[in-house]
């Protein structure tokens, strides 16, 4: 059974397919950008094929998109060469991109337990500036969700390890790093929720 690294190597251009005309996203990313100072530094954490990096940048960002997965970065790239983007695990350090005013995280963190958060907070919280806000959207729920992990792209089973988190606990494996500043409204399943940076 192929991970999800190769699921979303797989599978990046029925991502990018379906989510270049999905606008879904657009009205919390409207909200976070009334949030920062005018024309921000925002990092698309966990990037996909640079769809909602595409819709910041309209907005007026200047985007850096970071995701695991190559296929995925290589449409992005494609798509958005005036765009920076970089293949990198979230998990491990990528101060390179320098300082930033935002950062959201769609469906990224859905990929990871709970003992993993504070590690994934404190990168975003290395690289934003002091006040940065953050969009995180999450799957609500907690533990592994067995229906979303283990899914058969053309023939191929995978299991691409979906975590689902509650509000507590985001607010828990952040502490430290970001202060829980709003809930946003709903879709479905979908928690959309604004993050401050702790100084």
């Amino acid at each position: 059974m192929k991970n999800t690294i190769e699921y979303y190597d797989d599978s990046a251009e029925k991502w990018a397919e379906e989510w270049y005309n999905n606008e879904s996203v657009l009205p919390y990313l409207k909200h976070l950008m009334t949030l920062l100072p005018k024309n921000p530094t925002i990092v698309d954490l966990c990037c996909g094929a640079g769809y909602e990096s595409m819709r910041l940048k309209n907005l007026g960002a200047k985007v850096i998109g970071l995701d695991l997965s190559k296929n995925s970065i290589k449409i992005a790239k494609e798509r958005n060469p005036e765009i920076s983007f970089y293949v990198q695990d979230m998990l491990k350090d990528y101060s390179y991109v320098g300082k930033v005013d935002g950062l959201i995280c769609v469906a990224g963190l859905i990929h990871l337990e709970n003992d993993k958060l504070p590690l994934a907070f404190q990168n975003m919280h290395t690289i934003l500036n002091d006040n940065a806000y953050t969009l995180i959207v999450v799957r609500e729920g907690s533990g592994k969700r067995k229906e979303s992990s283990l899914v058969t792209y053309n023939g191929i089973d995978y299991d691409r390890n979906f975590i689902c988190h509650t509000i507590d606990e985001l607010v828990t494996y952040s502490k430290g790093y970001f202060e829980f500043v709003e809930k946003l409204e709903d879709q479905g399943d979908w928690r959309y929720y604004i993050f401050k940076k702790v100084n």
